[in-house]
């Protein structure tokens, strides 16, 4: 079984973890335990979020930023901050040692989660994890270990039983989704040269839960909800029956108490089940990706192992993280605070997995 991880004075200072490294991974450099570590990231996705966060913190900042994307980033006073690359992978050959690379969704989608696992870069939380996001048959497998109620997925489509939501492998945002009724409708839509995942379609009230795990402080939390604004599935008028699910924003949420209860238990039990199949942690930020059905029964059918876009809605601060820090904290404050700690009682390698 995992550790548990329980609630516990946020300024009190926890035992020591041991982790188990991945044997396969390359050897990384150790990462420096000083003050003058940058935090980094892409341009793109969270990355307001992940620099005004380590700002905040006294951290220096690097945002690595294509040329296309430069006016627009410095139109937020984080010209000091930005680096110019041709593309967001040359960063792959840059590597610093005195950096940590905070990963969001533009990294599995511009560098691919096996590029990351092979790369010298110090990564914020457990690299290994972004595997498992971009294959969704290792999501699925790790969402039924921790226990969730995953909807059935179908080898073809001749063995689903009613409608179905038919997915593309990757953090694409839901480019590629479509949702069938029946075998024919199926042929009709899907592309003979795309793989796909077909799930069952619930019908319920989607609900994204983010939280961090806390190596520092030894516990997991419950850190804000968000609901995401599709196009055009979101849409009050459409003339077909082909609606689209790419994510345009998102939208914040607050969840009824007893629910959130439940989302607390079942982000506790996610981190133990990875610990339980890979033998690591999970450091840091990660969201469960859920639909809530008309007897209030909770399906897991995603999840993301680093920070999501919904974060972005509770600067400074969600309901949760002000009550529990008692000041503005947002996920990129969250994060730098993490690193801040770590450093300060020498034991960072532990979050850059």
């Amino acid at each position: 079984m995992g550790r548990r991880y329980p609630r516990q004075d946020p300024d009190a200072k926890m035992s020591q973890l041991k982790h188990i490294r991945d044997n396969r991974a390359r050897p990384r450099r150790k990462p420096q335990e000083r003050a003058t570590m940058k935090i980094a990231t892409l341009a793109s996705h969270s990355a307001l979020n992940i620099i005004s966060g380590a700002r905040a913190e006294g951290f220096r900042t690097a945002l690595y930023c294509t040329p296309d994307r430069v006016d627009f980033y410095r139109s937020f006073g984080l010209g000091d901050s930005i680096v110019e690359v041709d593309a967001f992978d040359k960063i792959l050959d840059i590597a610093p040692r005195d950096t940590i690379f905070v990963p969001h969704g533009s990294f599995v989608t511009y560098l691919g989660a096996n590029r990351i696992l092979d790369s010298q870069l110090q990564i914020f939380g457990n690299r290994e994890l972004l595997r498992w996001e971009e294959d969704r048959r290792l999501k699925s497998r790790l969402m039924a270990d921790a226990g969730f109620r995953v909807p059935p997925e179908y080898s073809t489509i001749e063995k689903a039983d009613g409608p179905v939501i038919v997915k593309t492998d990757g953090a694409a945002g839901g480019a590629g989704y479509f949702i069938a009724r029946n075998r024919d409708e199926y042929l009709e839509k899907a592309n003979p040269d795309e793989e796909y995942v077909i799930q069952k379609y619930i019908v319920g009230a989607k609900v994204f839960v983010t939280y961090f795990n806390s190596i520092a402080r030894e516990r997991t939390e419950v850190f804000g909800a968000d609901v995401r604004y599709e196009t055009d599935a979101d849409s009050n008028l459409r003339f077909d029956n082909q609606p689209a699910f790419v994510v345009i924003g998102n939208l914040p949420l607050v969840l009824r108490e007893s629910i959130l209860a439940e989302y607390y238990n079942m982000g506790v039990e996610f981190v133990r089940a990875f610990q339980r199949v890979s033998g690591k942690t999970i450091p840091g930020p990660f969201c469960l990706e859920t639909i809530v059905d008309r007897n209030q029964q909770i399906h897991t059918f995603e999840f993301s192992g680093r920070i999501v876009a919904g974060t972005n809605v509770w600067i400074p601060s969600s309901p949760y993280s002000y009550v529990m820090f008692d000041k503005p904290m947002w996920m990129g404050r969250r994060i730098a605070v993490e690193i801040k700690e770590l450093q300060r009682e020498g034991r960072l390698a532990e979050a850059l997995l």
